[in-house]
């Protein structure tokens, strides 16, 4: 215990608490599901419309993390951090001054997106410079900042969300985002190594393997049930009879919490075919709790899917630093991220327009428990031994 505290000094606490404001008010993303319903009365959109601007937001989202290599090289740290929360806060206010679906789309889908990416990379890449033994600590508890949004504003703010004009929500909480955002950037150095010649240099990873599309596969089966459940969460239990349908954001984002602390930790002792299967088998199992009926099952059944799904944010970051070097984490993971990405164009689009076929979630719940299968059956294909020069587990 003396070891590792003496291993940390001020640069890394200023490190870990620019990471922690980053992705403090990057996951505002995933608190979508309670405008859901607002949103739907006050801009008259079908429910298939509200899910394309979610797969647009986690679109650009994923983006902003495939910019980020780019992006601190040209801006340094504090700069990127200043543009991520400018798109942030920008996208917010963009709809509460003018609310309108097209500004919807491009405010929150558009720019908060890309500012949220840019956000969440920027925090995870600040953890994973750390020592060794401080990484999987680190990483852990700026992806359980990241669900912190999901917990505090549905339990704080989920009556007055559903009551209030969606627009003036929105001015809030962008208003709101200033002042953690702003602490993020100031903490932050502003020195940066200049760019010569307009010129980038991004290290290259090593070429995909079998491990790493089985990673990758598990990766996007866990995103698209998690992120039906985002988009989709609040609109769900309403449909499922439950009486505060806020409380499936509390639950999948303090599932969320709990697997972003701890299991971050967890991956850096346990064998990755074990982590990988604990993931996916919570999720298949938090899928059938949902679809079983009944309010306590429901929640249950969100906590565990939030659990698969924080878990993979946590989790891979540390199994690919185990495998490829910690070196290799921001490149692997950026490809992997790819997953992310796929899933967040198809899960919310397609949960919403199933619903309007069926006026019901039965076919989503019935895809997700698929999906949720399909992630199961795949961890026992990732091969047991490293690859060379990784070192032992």
């Amino acid at each position: 215990m003396g070891r590792t505290q003496s291993l940390w000094n001020a640069n890394h606490f200023r490190l870990i608490g620019a990471g922690l404001l980053a992705n403090a008010v990057s996951g505002l993303l995933y608190v979508w599901s309670l405008f859901i319903l607002p949103l739907e009365a006050a801009l008259d959109l079908e429910r298939a419309h509200l899910g394309a601007i979610s797969s647009v937001a986690l679109a650009c989202y994923t983006i902003g993390i495939w910019g980020l290599p780019r992006a601190t090289a040209r801006l340094g740290l504090r700069g990127t951090a200043t543009l991520a929360i400018a798109l942030i806060v920008g996208g917010h206010l963009g709809f509460g001054i003018a609310p309108s679906s097209w500004t919807l789309a491009a405010g929150y889908g558009v720019a908060f997106g890309t500012g949220g990416g840019l956000a969440y990379g920027l925090a995870l890449t600040l953890a994973a410079r750390l020592p060794d033994v401080l990484r999987a600590r680190a990483i852990g508890l700026v992806l359980a900042a990241f669900a912190l949004s999901g917990i505090v504003l549905p339990l704080a703010l989920g009556d007055w969300i559903a009551a209030t004009d969606p627009a003036h929500a929105f001015l809030v909480i962008g208003l709101a985002a200033i002042l953690p955002g702003l602490g993020c950037v100031l903490l932050l150095p502003s020195v940066q190594r200049p760019v010569v010649a307009g010129q980038v240099s991004i290290p290259a990873a090593p070429a995909p393997d079998m491990a790493f599309m089985v990673m990758t596969g598990i990766f996007f089966c866990l995103c698209f049930v998690g992120l039906i459940l985002v988009s989709q969460g609040a609109a769900m239990a309403a449909a499922s009879g439950l009486s505060d349908p806020s409380r499936v954001a509390t639950a999948m984002t303090l599932g969320y919490l709990v697997a972003s602390l701890f299991g971050a930790p967890l991956a850096d002792v346990v064998r990755e075919r074990q982590m990988l299967a604990l993931l996916t088998a919570l999720c298949a199992t938090g899928v059938t709790a949902m679809a079983s009926g009944g309010q306590p099952m429901f929640l249950v059944g969100s906590t565990l899917v939030g659990l698969s799904f924080g878990g993979s944010g946590s989790v891979l970051p540390v199994l690919v630093g185990r495998r490829y070097g910690a070196d290799q984490i921001s490149a692997i993971y950026g490809r992997m991220i790819t997953a992310y990405g796929l899933a967040a164009l198809i899960a919310p689009g397609l949960s919403g327009a199933l619903y309007s076929a069926q006026s019901g979630y039965g076919r989503a719940l019935a895809l997700s428990l698929f999906v949720a299968g399909l992630s199961f059956a795949t961890a026992v294909l990732i091969p047991l031994r490293p690859v060379p020069g990784a070192p032992p587990r």
